[in-house]
């Protein structure tokens, strides 16, 4: 009986293990480039989602990664994050309590690109310049008109302020316009317009710390983790959200009976059960995706029964002598 048992659990623990495997993947984000024209609307941290409606009534939250209609809005909520995966490859973060519009993307003759307006909030974008040309980005506020052509920059409207800054710019790559100026930013530099069309120019340092802030990512590489996308853990599974769904896992394997760093238990000399404590070094609520889950089973100890006890015969009684 103790091998049966230890098969079955063995059993159970691979299939709660695949269980689990299946829905990290199914649920993990993957910076992977929007297919066709399709923008993809990407999960970070936080309640993020999209609406089709101005005030909102109809978000819907997002959890992993959607297709995001286009002329939809994207959201975030307070200490929350996402990303809009272009079908370029260009990426957009959105730092808490944005709310963007994403006009369909077109792969136009002045180049490709989409029209985004920004309602409020903040974000970082990364344009890919395509090969040989240009790309034909617009972030549009109340107060101005930002064109992009292949750049990694930052942009925010805050109560009624756009502020426009350049983490890695060539000089032909961002131009800001409001009350009929047009104004070319370079790599450090960033620009303010206010609601009354009041420019002011300056260095990025100055200003940056109200993106991170945000929790806009604030790096002048182009990857997708400088972007916030999580970084790849297991099998493209970024390390929170292994450790997260491993821990529910494990709960679920105590829920089924499946213990699977607990050996089995070895018969006490009095012929009552003691299970062996677990060893500290078990398995605990990681998920190894490369093969299966191996479950250590100790193999139990069975000690021999000691012979049955026999009656012993009755001590001898001396002959009694008498005499004659």
């Amino acid at each position: 009986m103790p091998r049966l048992f230890s098969l079955y659990s063995a059993v159970r623990t691979v299939a709660a293990g695949a269980l689990a495997a299946t829905l990290v993947i199914a649920a993990v984000p993957h910076p992977t480039r929007a297919a066709g024209n399709s923008m993809q609307l990407q999960h970070v941290r936080g309640t993020i989602g999209y609406q089709a409606a101005t005030d909102g009534t109809d978000f819907k939250p997002v959890f992993g990664k959607l297709d995001l209609p286009g002329e939809d809005f994207a959201v975030t909520r307070a200490q929350s994050a996402g990303v809009i995966a272009m079908p370029d490859s260009s990426l957009v973060s959105l730092g808490e309590n944005t709310n963007v519009k994403v006009a369909a993307f077109e792969n136009a003759a002045a180049g490709p690109g989409s029209t985004i307006t920004v309602n409020g909030g903040a974000l970082r974008f990364d344009i890919k310049r395509p090969q040989g040309g240009v790309a034909n980005y617009r972030f549009v506020t109340t107060t101005s008109a930002v064109g992009v052509r292949g750049t990694v920059g930052l942009l925010s409207f805050v109560n009624g302020i756009t502020t426009v800054g350049c983490l890695a710019c060539a000089a032909d790559s961002v131009t800001v316009t409001a009350g009929g100026q047009t104004v070319a930013l370079a790599t450090g530099q960033f620009i303010t317009v206010s609601a009354a069309g009041v420019i002011t120019t300056g260095a990025l340092t100055t200003v940056v710390g109200t993106f991170t802030a945000a929790g806009v990512p604030v790096s002048a590489q182009t990857t997708a983790v400088a972007a916030g996308l999580p970084s790849s853990g297991i099998a493209g599974v970024s390390a929170g959200t292994a450790t997260t769904v491993g821990a529910a896992a494990a709960v679920a394997g105590t829920a089924i009976g499946v213990a699977a760093s607990q050996p089995s238990p070895k018969p006490a000399g009095n012929g009552n059960s003691t299970p062996s404590p677990t060893p500290s070094g078990g398995q605990g609520g990681n998920i190894n995706l490369n093969g299966a889950v191996r479950t250590t089973q100790a193999q139990a100890v069975v000690t021999p029964s000691p012979p049955e006890a026999r009656p012993l015969p009755p001590p001898a009684v001396p002959a009694v002598r008498t005499g004659r």
